[in-house]
């Protein structure tokens, strides 16, 4: 007899407590249907229920605060100085004596403009020009070229009337002279050396690589003139 009581009272232990689970398993599934989250200090998590009916917060990115980001500062490239370009050149002494014969009585030294390394484009045979920095215009507008000068150099479209074109005498590191063509390339607003050049370059052996060093002044006739020496 007691055991039958036993045996009643164990299986009712055993429907009670399906029960009550049944009960609690309806009620997480409400929870997680309609309000998924669990209030931890005054702030929302979300969270979900393992395979053991436990309970785990997991990330939201709506409710959780998002990570700054670090910012990525990118190092400044650094461009070494070409101490051949940068250093002002001592003046070729045949050079010197030409020039100082082409301004006559009144002699005043010539003014270093610029020193540049020759690229490719500077000997073909194609182009057949010697580009002048851009940053030299002002020395050359400010401290050689007169108003009139300037608006030669400006040629409009084809126009190769030796009135028009400022010709220029150039003097070479071993004192010859050469007539080349100055101008002022408006579309890369840069002062350029035209006609003779190709010839100079084919005497002279000029290559890519090479230093060409630059000089102005005026002659006698208050015409302006350049020194131009090159070398390796």
């Amino acid at each position: 007899m007691a055991e039958e009581r036993r045996g009643v009272a164990g299986s009712l232990s055993w429907k009670r407590w399906d029960a009550l689970m049944a009960v609690i398993d309806i009620e997480w599934e409400r929870i997680n249907k309609h309000n998924n989250t669990m209030t931890f200090n005054n702030k929302k998590i979300v969270t979900r229920i393992n395979k053991h009916n436990n309970t785990i917060p997991i990330a939201n990115k709506k409710i959780m605060k998002k990570k700054k980001k670090k910012k990525i500062v990118k190092k400044k490239k650094i461009v070494k100085k070409d101490p051949e370009v940068e250093r002002e050149p001592a003046m070729p002494e045949r050079m010197r004596e030409r020039i100082e014969g082409l301004m006559g009585a009144e002699k005043k030294a010539a003014t270093w403009v610029v020193n540049k390394r020759i690229t490719d484009s500077d000997v073909s045979a194609h182009l057949r020009r010697l580009f002048i920095p851009s940053e030299c215009e002002w020395k050359l507008e400010g401290l050689l070229l007169s108003a009139e000068e300037i608006r030669r150099t400006r040629v409009q479209g084809n126009n190769n009337s030796k009135e028009e074109i400022l010709v220029v005498t150039m003097v070479d590191g071993n004192g010859n002279d050469w007539d080349l063509d100055f101008k002022f390339w408006t579309s890369i607003n840069k002062y350029v050396f035209t006609n003779q050049w190709t010839r100079f370059v084919q005497t002279l052996g000029v290559k890519e690589g090479w230093i060409v060093e630059i000089w102005c002044f005026r002659d006698k006739h208050s015409q302006p003139c350049f020194g131009i020496n090159v070398h390796p």
